[in-house]
């Protein structure tokens, strides 16, 4: 799918034709970025100044669908003119730089898998995949309804010349949504490389719990004697007082001795049975407590010598700062091109849903423009509302991903793992990390040039502001309106 729309992307001018190739010619690499944008605005100014081939200059039009139709074709306009200008703007060297920077990280994910022996893994990545193209099935059911509605439309009404009137109503919509396509497409690589050295750290994680330091046993008491041995010579030998004080010293640990034997011997009276209620509580949640306890029976076995998943921590924490990086230059080339799509969807869905409510439910079916006027509106509000969730989820997800890998880190560091202990390098490397990702998160969120951030949070102000523009424009009486045109008697 994103192979497709690759494809269709370089055929309508949005992206260079050998985008992943240095060395090429750039006269034809941007000819159709060049010759789309002209040929739109041929026909825009050809409808707008010449008045021919638009449909708000058919007699059958009246002032609700002229209004209509004006207002979605200079809206297109801007959407259009906004994101081809942006798309001209270093657009060859961010899809060059984005390819050198994600095979550098793909060839360091490889080696370290190939550390943590995690080569077979595969069962995240395939239901990722069937997720993913899922998606942009949907997306592409989505487009080619909204495209089929309305070419047909207009075939009926223009014939041949139907494609001079579309490039200047669907078309602009549609090839923002194929930008923010892109948009999409690369945030999920970043996502997926997230997800993948989380994967890695997780592993560590695992391994902390299972792998402990090795216990060093002293011989107290070996020491004890060698230290008495040391101590006792002819020199201070014990008078005859002391020798007898020790010698009642030790009849009476002798005495203590043997009553400490018989009473470990006798049976232990019953306890109460609310005691021995409260006393095999305690015992199952010590039970459930020695999970995360030193295994002493164990910690006499030999270090892991070899290569173990710890050693890449290294390597991950390199990583993680290289795919924060790549978002942060993608949000760079993406994030300015979203807000005049973020404003067009909003302007699309509340006129939409203005002319559904106030227009379509009173009139529906006695005009046929404007029939195709009102489900334009709500095709393509519905359509770019569905983009735009697509866009704010993806970019959520990359960000939690991002959160979640020092989460991780610090979960390991709580748990204080054997390698960790045993090599400060580790933990101080560890503490780096969390301490670093914490000025990231401050630093760096997707969003669109600062205006407002993508996440779902986007969505809440989105639908406050549209709430009360509609409480406005539902208060206009169209009855005078549509009587005048002859819609209603």
């Amino acid at each position: 799918m994103i192979k497709i729309m690759n494809w269709f992307s370089m055929a309508i001018g949005l992206i260079p034709l050998n985008r992943q190739q240095s060395q090429s010619n750039v006269i034809f690499d941007y000819a159709m970025m060049s010759i789309v944008p002209v040929f739109y605005l041929g026909c825009y100014f050809l409808i707008n100044l010449r008045h021919v081939f638009g449909l708000c200059f058919l007699d059958a039009c009246n002032s609700v669908c002229r209004l209509s139709n004006n207002l979605f074709m200079h809206l297109g306009a801007f959407l259009y003119l906004t994101v081809t200008l942006m798309s001209l703007y270093r657009r060859k060297e961010f899809f060059l730089q984005f390819d050198e920077r994600l095979n550098a990280i793909d060839a360091v994910i490889q080696k370290c898998r190939r550390v943590a022996e995690m080569d077979r893994v595969k069962v995240t990545a395939v239901k990722h995949s069937v997720a993913y193209h899922f998606t942009w099935l949907f997306l592409f059911c989505v487009f080619a309804f909204a495209l089929y509605y309305d070419i047909r439309a207009l075939y009926l009404t223009f014939g041949n010349y139907a494609f001079i009137p579309f490039m200047v109503s669907s078309f602009p919509y549609l090839a923002g949504s194929i930008i923010q396509g892109e948009f999409i497409y690369h945030v999920s690589v970043i996502s997926q490389r997230f997800e993948q050295i989380n994967t890695l750290f997780e592993k560590i994680n695992q391994e902390a719990r299972h792998r402990h330091a090795p216990l060093t046993v002293f011989d107290i008491e070996s020491e004890g004697k060698k230290q008495e041995r040391k101590n006792l010579t002819p020199a201070t030998a014990m008078d005859s007082r002391g020798a007898a004080a020790a010698a009642a010293t030790f009849g009476n640990e002798q005495k203590l001795s043997s009553e400490m034997k018989r009473q470990m011997a006798a049976p232990p009276p019953p306890p109460p049975p609310g005691q021995q209620k409260n006393e095999e509580d305690e015992m199952d949640s010590s039970n459930d407590e020695d999970e995360d306890d030193f295994d002493y029976d164990n910690a006499t076995i030999a270090e892991n010598t070899g290569n173990t998943s710890e050693a890449n921590l290294p390597d991950l924490f390199k990583l993680h700062d290289k795919i924060l990086s790549l978002s942060v230059i993608t949000n760079g080339e993406f994030g300015p091109q979203c807000v005049p799509y973020m404003a067009a969807c909003f302007v699309v869905s509340i006129f939409g849903i203005f002319l559904e409510t106030k227009v379509n439910f009173i009139v529906s079916g006695k005009s046929r423009l404007l029939d195709y006027v009102t489900y334009l509106y709500v095709i393509w509000s519905f359509t770019t509302m569905v983009v735009a969730y697509i866009v704010l989820r993806l970019c959520c997800n990359a960000n939690n991903h991002s959160k979640q890998s020092a989460m991780i880190v610090h979960e390991i560091m709580q748990k204080k793992p054997a390698f960790m202990l045993s090599n400060d390098l580790f933990y101080n490397k560890m503490k780096s990390f969390t301490l670093q990702f914490l000025h990231w998160e401050g630093y760096f969120q997707f969003n669109g040039i600062g205006l407002f951030a993508l996440d779902y949070t986007f969505i809440f102000s989105t639908v406050s502001a549209a709430t009360s523009y509609l409480i406005v424009l539902l208060q206009f009486d169209m009855t005078a309106i549509l009587r005048n045109e002859g819609l209603m008697s």
